[in-house]
């Protein structure tokens, strides 16, 4: 025989329901992604801004350890190195950036230099481009299989985004950066 006095201690009995549980679990995973893509959206801007900060960096010491002296007929990552404008380059003048790809470095001529930054991602080359834009002169654009008509283009220093999509491909593949820079 069921009582009243039976009733209320099954109503006092406490504890936590499935659907409690699940509501908490979906509640945990939602914090848990949001906490994810923050993440991986700030790694991804430290990343950028780095590459940015080393890329300004060398064309700067170029210009005022080279450029603004001798010019920049000789000028190798061998040189560079020695002058500190790259950091740990290896016997054979091998520098790598923060993709773990190569950087070049080189003189063309007394008044011109071209430093090549290899392997940017896709998602992250626009970025870097657009920011980098007022230390260079030009970028060159090596012709590919999705875009064999490409070529050297001088843009003084200004990009669009339309110039960088040419510049950096879709962003699927790894694009390198080829830069070129003056004395002043």
């Amino acid at each position: 025989m069921i009582t009243s006095h039976t009733l209320n201690a099954r109503r006092k009995q406490s504890g936590i329901t499935l659907i409690e549980v699940s509501i908490g679990l979906i509640i945990a995973a939602i914090v848990a992604a949001a906490a994810f893509i923050a993440f991986q959206n700030n790694a991804r801007r430290t990343e950028v801004q780095d590459n940015i900060k080393q890329i300004t960096e060398i064309i700067s010491e170029s210009k005022q350890k080279v450029g603004s002296t001798s010019g920049y007929t000789g000028l190798t990552n061998l040189v560079a190195g020695q002058l500190a404008i790259l950091k740990n380059v290896d016997a054979a003048g091998v520098a790598l950036n923060s993709y773990d790809a190569n950087i070049d470095l080189s003189g063309l001529n007394d008044n011109e230099a071209r430093l090549v930054w290899s392997g940017v991602e896709g998602d992250q080359c626009t970025d870097i481009m657009l920011a980098v834009a007022n230390g260079i002169s030009g970028v060159a654009v090596a012709p590919t299989a999705t875009q064999p008509d490409a070529a050297t283009t001088t843009l003084n220093g200004e990009f669009t985004l339309a110039q960088t999509t040419l510049i950096c491909g879709d962003g699927n593949a790894p694009a390198d950066l080829v830069m070129f820079f003056g004395r002043r």
